[in-house]
């Protein structure tokens, strides 16, 4: 069989919960590439032409992935180091050559720096932070900023020309429930959140205002209207269902409902288990956006929940690629795509990032689960 629709008709129908010829494939392939071309992962990250031409040779061999969840742009070497969304622990500098990339996260903001922010805004704050943790000027934070964007747009250009789509034209979204602690650090944070609750509160808000408007002037940038916006530490896992009510949903809710009154589908990229909140979901924007789950929230449950009510992305886990035998992860692979139906916004993908040891025989198998089936017409 062959494919009658392009990738982006296919991945708009599915977000809109239309028919498709077949499912979309959009796993997230990142540091899994050099991998896969014999190239170790200092040479994968620092070299940018290395890592594109590895990317590509992923597409060859597995033409079948159809929609790129790329996001190299803010992870290679040069960029990471200077404007990265953490402090960066690299291969072949802070690590041995094949390492995984780290992002340290430690309490790079204090309680003193709640007024700034509150004075400041979240922007000029966030560039405050970036010079703090990367060790750099503001012009160095400037500098690598303009380079990722120019990244950006390579990799949105090479993704165009394979024919693929773009899951997301841009990673400017984050849920300011994360984001806020990523710069305070998940312990600091979650203590202001008992001890200081209504300073936290007010300061959310403003960040979601920020996030919002920078999640308008990427989709702008890029011409594509699809925003990533990421989220994990409001996951019923780590918080009450008070708190997720006061400092989570909130801002959320309106983040959505802001960006899809201007045309734009946030994928809520949300890692770790979110199962106790699914229903919450429900109160967003029908067919409207995407809920990405990583393989810690049940995404069968999720379908129960959601079906016909939102795409959802996921999630075969890092460990049917590692540790798994081949034929467990075509199980599980057949088993996930079966049970949604053709019209139910299945968009079949790796449980978060593809994982960078994961075995050849078991990329095979989730690529080859796509026609054996994926297929509708």
């Amino acid at each position: 069989m062959k494919d009658v629709m392009t990738a982006e008709e296919r991945l708009v129908a599915s977000i809109n919960l239309q028919p498709v010829d077949r499912v979309v494939c959009a796993p997230i392939i990142e540091q899994y590439a050099g991998q896969h071309v014999g190239l170790t992962n200092k040479e994968f990250l620092w070299n940018w032409d290395k890592a594109q031409a590895a990317i590509h040779k992923v597409w060859e061999d597995y033409p079948v992935w159809d929609s790129n969840a790329y996001m190299l742009h803010g992870r290679i070497g040069p960029v990471a180091t200077k404007c990265g969304p953490g402090q960066f622990r690299m291969p072949g500098k802070e690590l041995e050559e094949n390492a995984q990339y780290q992002i340290h996260e430690y309490e790079a903001m204090t309680r003193e720096d709640y007024p700034l922010l509150k004075e400041k805004g979240w922007a000029e704050y966030r560039m405050t932070f970036l010079e703090r943790i990367h060790n750099v000027s503001r012009e160095e934070v400037l500098a690598g900023q303009q380079e990722m964007a120019k990244l950006r747009q390579d990799e949105i250009d090479r993704s165009l020309v394979r024919g693929q789509s773009l899951t997301w034209g841009a990673i400017m979204g984050t849920v300011p429930f994360d984001a806020l602690s990523i710069v305070r650090s998940m312990e600091r944070f979650y203590k202001d959140m008992y001890q200081i609750g209504d300073q936290v509160e007010e300061l959310l808000w403003i960040i979601n205002d920020a996030v919002i408007a920078g999640s308008e002037a990427a989709a702008k940038a890029t011409g594509i209207n699809r925003i990533f916006v990421g989220g994990v530490r409001g996951a019923g896992q780590f918080i009450n269902k008070k708190n997720f009510e006061r400092f989570v949903w909130p801002q959320l809710k309106v983040m959505v409902e802001r960006l899809v009154e201007k045309d734009i589908v946030p994928v809520l990229h949300f890692d770790a288990d979110w199962t106790k909140n699914l229903e919450y979901f429900l109160d967003l924007p029908k067919a409207k956006f995407i809920l990405e789950l990583d393989s810690a929230t049940d995404i069968f449950k999720a379908h129960e929940i959601l079906k016909g009510h939102c795409a959802i992305k996921g999630d075969v886990s890092p460990a049917l690629f590692t540790v798994a035998a081949p034929s467990e992860l075509d199980e599980y692979a057949k088993k996930l795509i079966n049970t949604f139906r053709n019209g139910e916004g299945l968009i079949y993908s790796s449980g978060c990032n593809l994982p960078m040891n994961a075995k050849r025989a078991n990329v095979d198998a989730f690529f080859a689960a796509v026609e054996k089936y994926g297929r509708y017409n």
